[in-house]
């Protein structure tokens, strides 16, 4: 018998050897499964160290390893796969694999599925106990060339370059989220001024993308629908100022979704978990330059607004249930 007589019956196929050779994938967030199963070709857009972005049809997703963190466009593989991609590199989706290049590059059949968990119920003396533990353990430093200040509940320095930029915008979202909160139409003037914090700072995500994304998450966790949705339309009136994979990460969280720790954060505060506080503090700060910070001071702000709004007794229909 020859040797090509052997070959079907003892080697396995392609599909089978590539499912041995490739890195599995262990978890996918919620919009990059989405992006796995209903779109099959795109292309790579961006390509780095530790990841990739990869659009298809019009659906973003991060590929990386773990050391990323759970994400709502994360697939995250087990290890680095050797075959690294290239900015333009096709992406195609066939059954359980993902190819790169018309390469098998990793595959997904046994992933787990990453969503944000539900916070657990909360009062306003909880979240009040929660803000009073970030003020104790919540620490800007005078260099610090970010918006993390913005979530302090009060000047602790002279402002960084980037906070003075900042300011007229941060001030104008506070304005109009005690208006959304209060149920008045916020004005057209402060609206447009939100708009210069989007694309404002230094970075892949820049600050003032990662302090709007805080504040839309938040609004999704304390289930004020409606106030994310107006903010959110404000926010999407500016997006030519920023960059593509920035307006991914924004249009992520006007569905309510962020980084998985940051979701953690938002959550320890809510509920007041005093003991959980400084240590979720420390996993936010670790994503990115300053992406994490950003992001939670956003969300500092907002939770800052709902407090004072609920402590005056301003109970509109839109918060009435929050208590």
């Amino acid at each position: 018998m020859s040797v090509a007589g052997v070959i079907p019956a003892f080697m396995p196929s392609a599909q089978h050897r590539a499912g041995l050779a490739v890195p599995a994938v262990v978890e996918v967030g919620g919009l990059a499964r989405e992006a796995l199963r209903y779109a099959n070709a795109g292309s790579v857009v961006a390509v780095f160290d530790r990841s990739f972005y990869a659009v298809l049809r019009h659906r973003w997703i991060c590929v990386g390893t773990q050391d990323l963190g759970s994400g709502p466009l994360h697939v995250l593989c087990e290890r680095r796969p050797l075959c690294w991609p290239k900015v333009g590199d096709a992406v195609a989706v066939t059954g359980a694999f993902l190819h790169i290049a018309d390469r098998p590059f990793a595959k997904f059949d046994d992933a787990e599925i990453w969503l944000p968990k539900t916070v657990q119920p909360w009062t306003l003396h909880s979240l009040g106990a929660g803000l009073d533990e970030v003020d104790r353990v919540w620490r800007v430093d005078a260099q610090d060339q970010s918006l993390a200040a913005a979530g302090l509940s009060e000047a602790a320095q002279p402002p960084s370059l980037i906070m003075r930029a900042a300011t007229p915008g941060l001030d104008a979202l506070n304005r109009v989220v005690g208006d959304l909160l209060a149920e008045r139409a916020p004005s057209a003037t402060d609206a447009a001024t939100i708009g210069e914090l989007v694309g404002l700072g230094p970075g892949l995500t820049p600050s003032g993308d990662d302090l709007l994304s805080g504040a839309l998450i938040v609004l999704a966790s304390l289930d004020l629908l409606d106030v994310r949705d107006v903010l959110w339309r404000v926010c999407a009136d500016h997006l030519a100022r920023t960059n593509d994979i920035s307006r991914a990460h924004l249009r992520s969280a006007a569905q309510g979704y962020g980084a998985a720790a940051l979701h953690v954060a938002i959550g320890a505060v809510m509920i007041g978990a005093g003991d959980r506080i400084e240590t979720a503090i420390g996993a936010v700060s670790s994503i990115g330059h300053s992406s994490g910070r950003d992001a939670f001071a956003g969300a500092l702000m907002v939770l800052r607004a709902v407090k004072r709004h609920l402590a005056a007794g301003r109970r509109s229909a839109s918060v009435s249930g929050l208590l």
